[in-house]
């Protein structure tokens, strides 16, 4: 069993936690059967890599029922979710990102926080995310790379470079209401400077996390993070889940409020019941 004590140590020390297969199977597995569907599954919720075929990632997936509600709001990634944030939480956002075998892209160095705030309102980096590999991940298919202890930097302290809008990113999405096919571009608009995210790597390290198929990442909202391409002949899924306090839940009232479509919400708190952590 898991120490939840050094677990919280060192997610407060290094803004992210790796955990060896947490989940059963029987919970995460199911995802694995449907996703070829999803990602067949025309709509606005999927985006593509920049040859306008692959799928780069598919929003929405708070709104679907069955293993993705069972692994989002009752397994045990919610007990550790809830012990991270210290407080009342609920899925703020809920998506998949596969990276196609030799055809999927990096994305670049950047803090969730400073778009979710830019985007959504949010008032404060009270929020992680749970990525749950679904495939084996390896130096090779474009790992998450994580910078350790940028999590306690100021939020907001690298001004965002790279693209401004949906106009400048020539990538196609979903269409629908607004375009947003640049939040998820290679060229992402909060992409943090170069200059400045190289010296935090000299200077901090950088943690690739790899492991097999259930294997999940805890980290925190402001934390700098990225991935490489995928240059192996094995797809790279994540299933990637944030938690948002409920105190922080962004107001409805946003003027550029995403809709339902990307972000829930309804802030209502997840119940996390008594379970080994």
């Amino acid at each position: 069993m898991t120490d939840p004590k050094r677990l919280l140590a060192e997610y407060r020390r290094d803004g992210f936690v790796v955990v060896p297969p947490m989940t059963p199977h029987e919970i995460w597995g199911p995802l694995t059967e449907e996703l070829p569907a999803v990602l067949a599954e025309e709509g606005p919720q999927r985006f593509f890599e920049e040859d306008g075929t692959t799928v780069r990632a598919v929003y929405g997936l708070h709104r679907r029922g069955g293993p993705w509600q069972a692994l989002a709001e009752a397994s045990p990634l919610t007990a550790l979710a809830r012990l991270f944030l210290g407080e009342d939480m609920y899925v703020y956002q809920w998506k998949v990102n596969p990276k196609a075998a030799r055809r999927g892209d990096r994305w670049q160095w950047h803090r969730d926080f400073d778009f979710w705030q830019a985007a959504d309102g949010m008032r404060r980096p009270a929020a992680l995310t749970a990525a749950v590999f679904l495939d084996e991940v390896t130096e090779e298919n474009g790992p998450l790379r994580l910078i350790p202890g940028t999590h306690t930097d100021g939020p907001g302290a690298a001004a965002p470079a790279g693209n401004t809008g949906p106009a400048e990113s020539g990538e196609g999405g979903g269409g629908g209401e607004g375009d947003w096919a640049w939040i998820t571009s290679s060229r992402n608009a909060y992409a943090l400077p170069d200059t400045s995210t190289e010296e935090l790597a000299r200077t901090r390290g950088v943690h690739e996390a790899t492991g097999p198929a259930g294997t999940v990442v805890f980290f925190h909202g402001n934390l700098v993070h990225s991935s490489g391409p995928n240059r192996s002949t094995r797809a790279r899924t994540l299933a990637l889940i944030s938690y948002n306090a409920v105190s922080n839940a962004p107001s409805a009232d946003h003027p550029a409020a995403r809709q339902d479509l990307f972000v829930n919400h309804d802030a209502k708190p997840l119940h996390v019941g008594d379970d080994r952590y």
